[in-house]
Formats: structure tokens, sequence, C-alpha cells
């Protein structure tokens, strides 16, 4: 079922099953959004065949502020994939409609000129169709309009052809309207995660023991270097190293399940000593219930221990400061850091009090996720829990 959809009396019409708008550069069709619809226009083609409909055209628009018409093709797989006969037929479509005016039941009898203003690609319907049925109805605050065609030896539609087709049209049109939301939703997940991508952020969403609804590419890739997380023999998503697998584990079941916003972050270490900083978050729908509710787990980048002085000066630290801010990540003690900026210990522990209270951090693993990934750290409260074992 190719669906189209724009705003409500617009004249170019947008793909809803994994494409830009037509004057735009099409994007990748997902596979399953595709699946789908390919069976759903299976089913209703088959149906509707008994009523030796070869075609239909069905269109659902709404009314509001944010009015919209959303188109649905079933049976023109000549025209599938190519935005201008599409559009022809659709415009040839709102001819027809025309002509049927506000009447709930139209019949025609298709001849060239009928076809002919469209396009070439809706003119050669004329060899293929000759006859035709409009069905216009209300349905709430939407209005349906339907077109179905038939070939000539099929005769023309009967008045028990057309109570029935009126009985169809909802159906058709709820069905065809909930492929359309699903290929939503497919391709705003797909932005969602090409989004955490571009900002080099692993993110998955987890149920309360783990196992992942959700995982970006970023967070795939991570999980598949099994260094911070690896996915346990019954999937769920845990840490690594086993001495934290357990706090990381408590730490989903605690957010996915709790009552009030919960976060918490986590040092997460390898064999080899490097490591990441993870934050553990409550997330829930905006349609609520605990059937809503999951972990979201977001592992920062790999630290880095310096940042752009803009950065660094827009959020207040003088240039001395960032010296020693540079020389601190970078080591193993203050004590190591004051020795390669040439401070005393006493003067550096200073300036790492100047730092911390400028940047509002308290710890040592804030002010690592801060300056590594350049985003602030995640504080749903300032009584947020921060595990990570060391205390800078």
């Amino acid at each position: 079922m190719a669906t189209y959809y724009g705003e409500a009396g617009a004249g170019s019409f947008y793909s809803d099953d994994g494409n830009e708008s037509y004057d735009q550069h099409a994007a990748a069709d997902h596979a399953d959004d595709a699946d789908a619809a390919a069976g759903t226009r299976k089913i209703w083609h088959d149906y509707l065949a008994q009523f030796d409909i070869a075609s239909a055209i069905l269109t659902v628009t709404t009314s509001g502020a944010s009015a919209q018409r959303h188109a649905f093709l079933i049976g023109f797989d000549h025209v599938r994939g190519d935005p201008s006969a599409t559009e022809g037929l659709l415009a040839m479509m709102d001819g027809l409609l025309e002509r049927g005016g506000e009447q709930p039941v139209h019949h025609f009898h298709l001849a060239r000129t009928d076809l002919a203003p469209a396009s070439p690609q809706a003119s050669d319907l004329s060899g293929r169709f000759d006859w035709a049925i409009s069905i216009r109805m209300k349905r709430g605050s939407e209005v349906i309009r339907a077109l179905f065609f038939r070939c000539e030896d099929a005769g023309r539609f009967s008045d028990r052809d057309a109570l029935s087709l009126q009985l169809i049209a909802p159906i058709l049109a709820e069905s065809a309207t909930r492929v359309s939301q699903l290929a939503r939703q497919s391709r705003h997940s797909a932005m969602l995660e090409a989004m955490f991508d571009r900002v080099s952020m692993s993110m998955a969403l987890l149920s309360a023991d783990g196992q992942p609804l959700f995982m970006n590419s970023a967070a795939g890739a991570l999980v598949g270097q099994r260094r911070w997380l690896i996915r346990a023999a019954d999937g769920a998503i845990v840490a690594a190293n086993p001495a934290q697998a357990k706090g990381l584990r408590d730490a989903i079941r605690r957010a996915a399940t709790a009552q009030f916003p919960v976060e918490e972050a986590f040092r997460l270490d390898c064999r080899d000593g490097d490591w990441r900083l993870a934050y553990v978050l409550s997330a829930k729908s905006r349609s609520g219930g605990a059937m809503a509710r999951c972990a979201m787990l977001i592992i920062m980048g790999p630290g880095k221990g310096d940042a752009p002085s803009s950065l660094l000066e827009a959020l207040g630290l003088l240039p001395s400061e960032q010296r020693f801010l540079g020389h601190f990540l970078k080591s193993s003690s203050l004590g190591n850091a004051a020795e390669g900026c040439g401070l005393s210990e006493e003067t550096a522990r200073t300036y790492l009090k100047r730092v911390r209270a400028k940047l509002g951090v308290h710890r040592q693993m804030e002010l690592a996720g801060l300056i590594s990934g350049l985003v602030l750290p995640l504080r749903a409260a300032d009584s947020a829990s921060i595990r990570d074992g060391r205390d800078g």
C-alpha cells in the first residue's frame, strides 16, 4: 500500500513509507516498513478482487490546525516508486471527485478525456479501466473519499456493490492509516538513532531485566567490542567487568521501575585500563503506564582530557585554570597535575576547587564526563546518585 500525505489542499504529496517529500532526495526505505505495507496491500487487493476491483485510491483528510490529507494507492504497481506518476494519479482523482461533488456515491464511465489532463501515466488508465465509483463519508473529524476502478467486462457497479464499499471504506481507511503511523514511527526512530550517532553517543533503551528495547548503531558497535558492555546469555545488556555487573544491573532495574525519575552514573572499566562514563536514567513514554517505562543507558565517548579553549572560556574558566584542568584530567593524582603545570599541591587544590565551583561538578568522574563529551552532566536533581568508587 503506497502511502502519500501532505498538507490538506497542498499541490504536492509526500510518501509515508520511507521517502522524503518528492521535491527532495528520497531516503532509504526501511525493510520492515516495506514488508508491512506490502502485506497490507496484498490483503486489501485480494479482498477487493471479489468485487472485480483492480485498483483503488483512498484519501483521508483531517481537519483542525494540523490538517493533513493522506492518500493510499492499491493496485497501481506500475507507478509505485514514481513520484510524478503518482502525483498525476492523485490529480486525476481530484478531478473525478470534483465531478462527484458532495454525493456519498457517484458512478463514472471513464473516457480518455477524463484521464488525459493528469499525466501520460494516468491517461494510460483509459485502456485499463472503464468503470469507477466514488465513495464519500465522514468519520469523526476525518473525511474519507475513495475511488474504485474496474474493467469493462466487469460491468457497472451495482447498488449492492456501492453499499458494500460504503461499509468497507472506513475499515480500509483505518488499516491504511495504521500502516502510515507505523512507517512514520519507524522513520522517527531512525532519525533519533542518526541524531545520537551524529553526536557520538551510544544510547539504548532497556527493560527492567536489561533486555534491549532499542539500541542505536553506536551502542550496538560498543556491545560488539565486548570491552565495556556485553550481551549476556539471556540477551540482557550487562557490564563487561564482572565487578561492575551487579551495580549496573541493579541501576537499570531501579530506573525502569521507579515511580519517580532516577538517575545514576557509573564508571565502566575494561581490562586494558580504558574506561567509559555511563548514565542510567528513568524513561517513560508520554502514554504513561507501567508498560511504558524503561531505563535509558547512555555511554559517553572516550575521555579526551582536553576541550576547545573557546568552550572552557564560555564556561567561565581563566586560561590558567584551563591549563591546570588539562593536566589534572590526564594525571593520576592531584600532585602529578600540580607538578605538570608548575604549581604547588596546595595551589593546585585551590585551582581544582575553583574549576569545580565554576562548572558545577563535585567529583572527578563528573568533571571528566563534562569535558570528554562536551555535554553537561545529565542530572535529574542535586541528589542524583553518583557511583564510581573514587572521589577526586
